[in-house]
């Protein structure tokens, strides 16, 4: 009996030294795949349940893959990177006549898209990679090695599945909507097909580390910096819609009053994990600068409670998955979340020439930088501690020293003309603001038109101190105001 024990342990571990990644024969085509693990592309290598039993114990007690993308140029993927997304995926196996699934799995990225026909998006796993790239990996018997297969899609399989009859990996890919544009248009897939391998470890830890073609894709780096376990995204305002927030930049003077010296759109997500708040991202754009004067942007989230840990941040070029030099950068947060994201708007939003940008009439639209925050709390919170939406962004003009915040705000900076100041409403003596917060698809008016021109309820609601005519800008005058619909301005 010891000597069989000894035997089935040394078979045992020479299975598990023995193992090389292996390229199986079926694949993904159109959307679907029916993978057999029994069959591997080369006949002499088709593995068999006690294999599989191997490939799990090794990556302890997962059955990991790696996935060759093949997508045509949609949108902006392109041979540096290309994406689909998976919309579901599940092992079954059969073993001793009883059939067992296997549906939790997940990849290194993340994205947020709508489906066909839907304009409403969700997170979902994604499979990023590049086109026909040599991989070399650490072993020329791993049908990794040299080959161009990219991301990774691991499943947790806690069963001894050496005795299987049958084993099929099942793998849906999700139809995007792709008359949104990005990111739904790099996300789709086309009529190709992709490869499947079983892999071993090291070739896991190598594709995970190389990330083929994931810093170039889109609206995948804020999570893809994510590294705490989150089960969902709690958005605000939605997962598809952003705030917007425009400024008049000349406080505590009023100026021209045109509201649209800076306007700026950005969506903030809560990743929570058992019911705490674990992770943050926050994405935007830079819309329109109608100002002489130059500014930085702030986004402060008030929690509840202390919170810590290091920020990301990237800004990325327009219409472009790019970062501008220096980033991305990384912030530390200690106590407080408060991001200075945006430094010197003038130098980020310019049209060479032009004093303003996406504010004159008849100017011709131009598209702003995005920009993106990813941060892990080092300590979980109860959701009930998040800020109320919708937060506290912020400009400081350089020029006038100030800060300026939406009403009932503090201020933070403790360089500025106002830091400390015991006015928090930041309006002038009859009651006019100097920021407001609106829907994505609010129109800022055309430079030196006075917002109560552009929106003639606006008045009414100003006076009444907000108590009447409190839809006023839903009623823009369009020769008063710039078209500049979020179907534009977020690419």
């Amino acid at each position: 009996m010891k000597l069989f024990v000894l035997m089935y342990l040394l078979v045992s571990s020479f299975t598990l030294q023995a193992l090389e990644s292996i390229k199986l024969k079926d694949t993904i085509k159109k959307g679907w795949g029916e993978i057999n693990l029994f069959e591997a592309q080369i006949n002499k290598k088709d593995p068999d349940a006690a294999t599989l039993e191997a490939f799990r114990q090794s990556n302890n007690g997962k059955l990991v893959f790696a996935v060759d993308i093949n997508e045509a140029a949609n949108g902006t993927e392109k041979a540096q990177t290309q994406g689909v997304t998976i919309k579901s995926a599940v092992i079954t196996i059969i073993s001793a006549g009883i059939t067992t699934q296997y549906s939790q799995y997940s990849t290194p990225t993340t994205t947020l898209v709508a489906e066909e026909n839907q304009t409403s998006r969700s997170s979902y796993y994604t499979l990023i990679g590049e086109t026909g790239s040599a991989r070399i990996t650490g072993s020329t018997d791993s049908d990794i090695y040299g080959s161009s297969f990219d991301g990774t899609l691991t499943f947790e399989v806690n069963d001894d599945i050496s005795q299987a009859t049958e084993a099929v990996l099942s793998i849906e890919l999700l139809q995007t909507n792709t008359s949104l544009g990005d990111p739904e248009a790099f996300y789709d897939f086309t009529g190709g097909y992709e490869d499947v391998a079983l892999i071993t470890p090291e070739d896991k830890t190598y594709l995970d580390n190389l990330a083929p073609g994931v810093s170039e894709a889109p609206l995948v780096i804020a999570q893809s910096q994510i590294n705490n376990p989150v089960e969902s995204w709690v958005y605000y305002p939605s997962s598809s819609a952003y705030y917007v927030v425009s400024y008049e930049d000349n406080y505590p003077e009023r100026g021209d009053y045109d509201f649209n010296d800076l306007v700026i759109g950005y969506r903030v997500g809560f990743g929570m994990n058992d019911n705490d708040v674990v992770s943050v991202i926050a994405t935007g754009y830079m819309i329109a600068r109608g100002a002489s004067y130059t500014h930085d942007w702030y986004l402060h989230l008030p929690f509840l409670s202390a919170v810590s840990g290091v920020a990301t941040i990237n800004i990325f070029q327009p219409e472009s998955t790019s970062q501008i030099t220096g980033y991305p950068i990384t912030q530390i947060v200690d106590g407080v979340f408060d991001i200075k994201v945006l430094k010197n708007s003038k130098a980020l939003m310019n049209i060479p020439g032009e004093e303003f940008v996406n504010t004159l009439e008849g100017q011709t639209l131009i598209k702003g930088h995005k920009f993106s925050i990813a941060f892990d709390l080092t300590n979980s919170l109860a959701l009930t501690k998040i800020p109320a939406p919708p937060y506290d962004p912020y400009i400081y003009t350089e020029v006038t020293g100030h800060e300026l915040h939406l009403p009932g705000n503090a201020t933070r900076l403790n360089f500025s003309q106002n830091s400390g100041s015991a006015n928090t409403e930041y309006k002038d003596s009859l009651g006019y603001p100097y920021a407001l917060v609106f829907p994505d698809d609010w129109l800022p008016p055309i430079e030196k038109v006075d917002i109560g021109e552009a929106y003639e309820e606006f008045l009414n609601y100003t006076l009444s101190s907000g108590s009447q005519s409190q839809s006023w800008y839903l009623t823009p005058k369009a020769q008063k105001t710039k078209s500049i619909g979020s179907a534009f301005w977020k690419w």
